[in-house]
């Protein structure tokens, strides 16, 4: 990592020389530093070209997406270098993909922000996204921008590894009818799209349907039904309104009857979400752009269990016969209903001053709630409020020269007030190539599971004193008070073109502090006349504990073979060690040290292409509910063909997953992966 570093500094103090600078300045005009380098929007929520960009950033683009032959939304960030993606992980709350980055994984990972087009879809119960049960369709996907590193001076706390917004089509893109049909092993799909335009308005409308049966020997299936609309009103020359709408409903398995064969048994839930958002935005002059942004989402799982019959259960464990045998109820039911809503609004205002400077600052307030009875022992609906400033300045003294800096100042019922800086400085000795330094703080705000959890089973019997008149298995009890983790990051990276190359590297090195785990207390009270059936008494609650060191490099490239053909390749080797005691005993192993993945794509006319991706993961034991796994190979194929018959055009293409047909298992032993295929056929008319 030392030696990284030095060759990065090295080289921005060499092309930093003053006679080399003047002679590019010479050579160069200021128009020539516009070029067709690719621009984002989500990195300092300014428009820039990845040069000027205060992060590194992967742009997944319609071509990429379609190319890589993916079926499920996460399965696209594995080719985002950095990032870890175990399908259908944990079995308690919500059976799903684990994305991350940079490690740190459980079957709920919360340290990295997701939006759509930048409307958080974080959950705050556990934490991470529920990707299955977003309202989007692939189709629907113009690019996704994942910012690779802390952006919580843009986005606040839990944009603490990375974040990715979806940025969806606009309505104004696309216009007529689009169906999609997906056939193959245990997965099938269907979905409509209807665009077009009415006056001054244009609006696209997407039904869908999804249903894939998961892993075998799992209870994971998933049935879901959703309806995703967008409008956009010009009102004036200046003025326009965005509208947009999204709803799902469905049904889900869950349990895993050889992890919890007791209580949480398999079974299926039924859960529905819908969001509402509006956006207005006014030019009021060339340089100026006032934006204002409201949404509301509600979230609902209707999830219910009932346990086994627990005297034999109980009196296994060690429980007298004659107190197992007179409980109350000799089953014991779980209400696990849980109910989250959003309601958030915000304003922006983007300026520039003079020719160098750009401006974005403004604010935002936002008002959660969550009723989970089992998981916070109340009936009582709880509240989460946050107010945020923001402001970021993108600096240009010289044409060779970008200055990046900003912060979150945010408010939190939980943990208070806190602050979140970046600053950063890119260098172009050349249009086209860009050296870049900068260093970032973050911070994470600890998740309902973390601050506020009190689940537990209880089990009143009808025996009198001295006998227990209840059983108490106290699985959390947290005692609050738990204080943000931070990270500290810094990197140097180079962006730029070379012929029909681009390519983007980076070296980082993160200091991660207070993180979050949990330990036993030491100050549990058991209530009179209750045995605690807890071993030796431990019961668990989250606190801050521990700090640790992610460093590594990581290499994306996008290479032009030639006309027809092209290649993707991504590589990242990333160590966290830790450096105070305390953290769990997996915690180094949370992410693999080398993973790379890589797709090509050949074009061979105008009507058939194919593509094939490969995946390596390393060895890696991730937390929570997470198992050790062995390396992971992964080969998938697609074969398309388009075609046209009169008025109506489209595509169909064949994808075989897991070509060769490792039987690897992914995030846990309990998935294992072998061979699918499926048949997809587009049609647009």
């Amino acid at each position: 990592m030392r030696l990284g570093l030095r060759f990065w500094v090295a080289m921005l103090t060499l092309s930093s020389q003053p006679g080399f600078a003047e002679e590019v300045a010479h050579t160069l005009s200021e128009h020539d530093y516009l070029d067709d380098m690719p621009r984002v929007l989500t990195v300092s929520r300014l428009a820039q070209n990845v040069t000027d960009a205060p992060s590194a950033v992967t742009v997944i683009d319609r071509a990429t997406i379609r190319e890589s032959g993916a079926v499920d939304l996460p399965d696209l960030f594995r080719l985002v270098p950095g990032m870890y993606v175990g399908a259908n992980a944990g079995y308690v709350y919500n059976t799903n993909h684990a994305v991350s980055y940079h490690g740190m994984t459980t079957a709920y990972p919360g340290n990295m922000q997701v939006l759509i087009n930048g409307r958080s879809v974080y959950t705050p119960l556990f934490g991470g996204v529920k990707w299955s049960e977003l309202p989007v369709a692939l189709i629907d996907i113009e690019r996704i921008e994942v910012t690779r590193g802390p952006n919580a001076a843009s986005y606040g706390a839990n944009a603490f590894f990375a974040t990715i917004n979806i940025i969806t089509q606009h309505p104004s893109e696309i216009s007529g009818n689009s169906t999609l049909l997906t056939h193959g092993n245990g997965r099938n799909e269907a979905f409509y799209r209807h665009a077009g335009k009415s006056g001054d308005w244009v609006y696209r409308a997407t039904l869908g349907y999804r249903q894939d049966d998961g892993w075998q020997r799992r209870n994971d299936f998933k049935r879901t039904r959703f309806l995703n609309a967008q409008a956009d009103y010009q009102i004036d020359l200046n003025n326009s309104l965005e509208l947009e709408f999204g709803a799902t409903d469905g049904e889900r398995g869950e349990g895993n009857i050889n992890e919890d064969p007791i209580v949480f048994l398999p079974r299926t839930k039924d859960i529905s979400n819908f969001h509402g958002l509006a956006r207005w935005k006014s030019h009021l002059s060339d340089d100026s752009e006032l934006q204002l942004q409201a949404y509301h989402s509600y979230d609902r799982s209707d999830d219910a269990t009932t346990s086994v019959f627990l005297p034999p259960v109980l009196i296994g464990l060690g429980v007298p016969a004659i107190v197992a045998n007179n409980l109350v109820n000799n089953r014991l039911y779980i209400n696990n209903d849980v109910v989250s809503e959003r309601t958030d609004i915000e304003a922006q205002h983007t300026f520039a001053v003079g020719n160098n400077i750009r401006v974005v600052w403004g604010g935002s307030v936002r008002h959660d709630t969550m009723y989970a009875p089992f998981y916070l022992s109340t009936r009582k609906t709880d509240r989460f409020d946050l107010q945020r400033l923001f402001g970021h300045v993108e600096w240009r003294p010289h044409p060779m020269w970008t200055v990046n800096g900003g912060a979150m100042l945010e408010h939190n019922d939980f943990t208070g007030t806190d602050v979140s800086p970046r600053v950063s400085l890119n260098f172009k000795p050349h249009p086209q190539h860009a050296i870049r330094a900068g260093i970032s703080s973050a911070l994470r705000t600890p998740n309902y599971y973390e601050e506020k959890f009190n689940n537990r089973y209880y089990l009143p019997t009808t025996l009198a004193a001295p006998l227990p008149q209840a059983l108490l298995l106290q699985l959390t009890a947290n005692t609050g008070n738990v204080d943000p983790e931070q990270i500290v990051s810094r990197e140097v990276g180079y962006v730029g073109r070379i012929g029909a190359l681009s390519l983007d590297a980076r070296v980082f090195s993160d200091r991660i502090s207070d993180v979050i785990r949990f330990d036993t207390r030491t100050d549990f009270t058991v209530p009179a006349g209750v045995a605690l059936l807890n071993k030796n008494g431990e019961v668990d609650t989250g606190l801050n504990s521990g700090d640790a060191a992610v460093e590594g490099v990581e290499l994306q490239t996008d290479w032009k073979l030639g006309e027809n053909t092209r290649l993707l390749f991504n590589y990242a080797h990333v160590s966290i060690r830790e450096t105070h005691p305390n953290l769990k005993k997996n915690f180094p192993k949370s992410m693999p040290s080398n993973s790379f993945s890589a797709l090509i794509t050949q074009r061979f006319n105008a009507d058939w292409d194919a593509s094939l991706a490969y995946y390596q993961v390393g060895q890696t034991t991730q937390l929570g509910d997470g198992d050790p796994v062995d390396l992971i190979r992964k080969s998938d194929l697609r074969i398309a063909r388009k075609f046209k018959q009169g008025n109506v055009g489209g595509e169909m293409s064949l994808v075989v997953e897991n070509l060769f047909n490792d039987h690897y298992l992914e995030f846990a032993d309990y998935n294992e992966a072998k061979r699918r295929a499926r048949l997809n056929v587009k049609l647009d008319f």
